[in-house]
């Protein structure tokens, strides 16, 4: 491995998923994820098909935060059902939803809370899932879109994630 190449997964071990310009090199074993504006580039560790969570340890990349794993999944779905418009089509880059359509969406999959703490669940749970790259958040527009390690998912995965997004109220 070259130095270059190992600075750049030492970059990916620490920070995750990275957005760099298009014309930027990357080392080998890496997905190039174009955003749909192909301003940037995300760089993924492109992980074998059934890659279990102790191959993301071995690799050192890190998992998604489980910290109230039930909202974050449900959190996940909701986001999947309002940022996953054509789910015969590729998961990522799917497109831009206002925090409050996902907000109804996971209500809508939620047991029945007060506002107070519906909406703590649900910021808490964007917050984490952006952090370890299964999300973008911009907190200031109040936008969600898929984060690019949904692009990793293989067909298995889509094809389960496909009859819950169908199960899933609109």
């Amino acid at each position: 491995m070259s130095d270059d190449d190992a600075l750049w997964w030492a970059r990916l071990r620490s920070g995750g998923p990275r957005p760099v310009s298009p014309d930027s090199a990357y080392p080998a074993g890496v997905r190039r994820l174009v955003e749909p504006d192909a301003g940037a580039v995300w760089l993924v560790p492109d992980l074998p098909d059934g890659a279990r969570p102790d191959v993301l340890d071995e690799l050192g990349l890190p998992g998604a935060h489980v910290d109230q794993r039930g909202d974050t999944a449900r959190v996940l779905a909701a986001c999947l059902r309002c940022c996953w418009t054509e789910p015969s089509g590729p998961v990522w880059p799917g497109v831009g939803a206002q925090l409050d359509n996902v907000a109804t969406a996971f209500r809508s999959i939620t047991d029945n809370r007060d506002e107070r703490a519906l909406h703590a669940a649900l910021l808490g749970a964007v917050r984490r899932l952006a952090g370890s790259g299964w999300l973008i958040f911009d907190e200031d527009q109040r936008v969600v879109r898929l984060g690019p390690r949904v692009a990793m998912w293989n067909a298995a995965e889509l094809s389960s994630l496909r009859e819950l997004w169908r199960s899933m109220p609109r």
